[in-house]
């Protein structure tokens, strides 16, 4: 079913409604006109006829003198258009038009294929007075009439319920442009405005804001709930790489150090995991939390550095630099997911910083096989992994992209993978610029925060 708009919605059925009562209207007009005027005709008619029998009776029953009759009335009313005849008691025409037949009964009726309106009257000697006119036939006429007038109807409704439904509409206009403007960061702090006196309207309002409230409380839940479990599994896990490190100093056999340095590169990628857990269930924020300002190309640079010797040279840096607000640590491990994303799809990764408007822009470009377009925004999305990642089994959970994303969505920014010419992909992250400076100048009091 295709959709539409309620304000054209509305506006067609008032015109639809309109059409209606117009045409209905119409036609009942049409049928009392078409019926006054037949019998106003008929009672013409008769009474010409009722005239010509009562002069048939005063001047006899001879032929001559029905005769002088029928031209001295014919004469009288030749500019009204009717036409006369008369009929002795056998049916038999004696003079007149003969297209004026002889009706079945007294009155008026049509003949010769409709054509002509004949009304019948009898005179006290027998006589039978026919007086007729050409019949025409109103219907089509009045029917045309009838349907032109419902669609002018129509189209004045139509044009006269656009701004009509607008404003009556416009409570509902205000509340969905409240509701679209909701953020999840900011449920708690929600108004979806007055009262608008709708009755409906308002009963909507009311079930939202219980629905948002349900929301909130799940979202709270849900979110305590990962914490509390990434909290409760951060401290076993860092025991057991200690305990595990212990052991394997302690232990000769080089099978069994294998193993055990196995294991602990599982409970180092496992303690990743619930860092990376913990920092998601950190709430959005639909404003920047300016606790310091941070230099975007020394967290490229740190980044770069905590790289091994191997993955350094993969990797180049901006020349350019851009301040920003912001949790310094948070900003240190987005931009170090965003390049270990770049190294891990790519063999060479580039880094590039400028500033649009408003936006620090950082650009991490990649030479590998890019990414479908079906899957730019579903890769943003926690655990979950594209279809060339798991064909080439590459290391990692499908939480990266989604911790840079939030990170940046924290400090009122954003990230995407936007078009690229040739080869691989390039991944855009955006946030509110402090300030764009050159590197011979940079401030003693900016810091480079250490990596989480």
């Amino acid at each position: 079913m295709s959709s539409g708009s309620l304000v054209r919605r509305v506006a067609q059925g008032s015109a639809l409604a309109a059409f209606a009562a117009a045409l209905l209207a119409a036609l009942g007009t049409m049928g009392l006109a078409s019926y006054l005027i037949q019998r106003a005709e008929d009672r013409r008619l008769e009474e010409a006829a009722v005239t010509f029998a009562v002069e048939l009776d005063q001047d006899g029953v001879d032929l001559d003198a029905i005769k002088e009759v029928h031209r001295d009335e014919s004469e009288e009313l030749e500019h009204t258009g009717m036409l006369f005849a008369v009929y002795d008691s056998d049916g038999q025409l004696l003079v007149g038009d003969h297209r004026l037949r002889l009706p079945s009964s007294i009155g008026c009726a049509n003949v010769n294929e409709n054509t002509l309106r004949v009304c019948r009257a009898q005179s006290d000697r027998g006589l039978e007075a026919i007086v007729g006119a050409a019949h025409v036939t109103l219907l089509p006429v009045l029917a045309a009439a009838a349907i032109i007038a419902a669609l002018v109807a129509a189209a004045l409704a139509w044009i006269a319920s656009i701004p009509i439904s607008r404003h009556v509409i416009a409570p509902l206009t205000r509340l969905r442009s409240r509701i679209a403007d909701l953020e999840v960061a900011t449920l708690s702090s929600t108004h979806l405005g007055a009262s608008d006196g709708v009755i409906e309207v308002d009963a909507l309002r009311s079930t939202i804001t219980e629905m948002i409230s349900r929301v909130e409380r799940a979202l709270e839940l849900a979110h305590r709930f990962a914490a509390n479990a990434a909290h409760e599994l951060r401290t076993p896990l860092t025991t057991a790489r200690a305990e595990l490190e212990l052991v394997s100093n302690e232990m000769r056999d080089p099978v069994f150090r294998a193993n055990v340095a196995r294991a602990e590169q599982k409970l180092a990628e496992l303690s990743t995991l619930v860092e990376r857990l913990l920092i998601l269930c950190l709430p959005e924020r639909s404003e920047i939390d300016a606790y310091e300002a941070v230099s975007l190309r020394d967290l490229l640079e740190d980044t770069v550095e905590a790289l091994p010797t191997e993955d350094r040279e993969r990797v180049e840096v901006s020349d350019d630099d851009a301040l920003v607000h912001g949790d310094g640590a948070l900003l240190a491990t987005m931009t170090a997911n965003a390049v270990a994303n770049g190294l891990k799809f790519g063999a060479r990764v580039w880094t590039k910083l400028s500033v649009s408007g408003h936006d620090a822009v950082i650009h991490i470009d990649d030479d590998g096989l890019g990414i479908a377009d079906v899957d730019r925004e579903r890769v943003f999305e926690p655990f979950f992994r594209s279809h060339s990642a798991l064909r080439d089994r590459l290391p990692g959970h499908g939480l990266g992209l989604a911790l840079i994303r939030h990170i940046a969505q924290t400090h009122g920014g954003s990230a995407y993978f936007v078009e690229k010419s040739g080869r691989g992909a390039r991944l855009e992250i955006r946030l509110p610029v402090a300030q764009l400076r050159p590197r011979a100048d940079q401030p003693t009091g900016c810091r480079r925060p250490a990596r989480a």
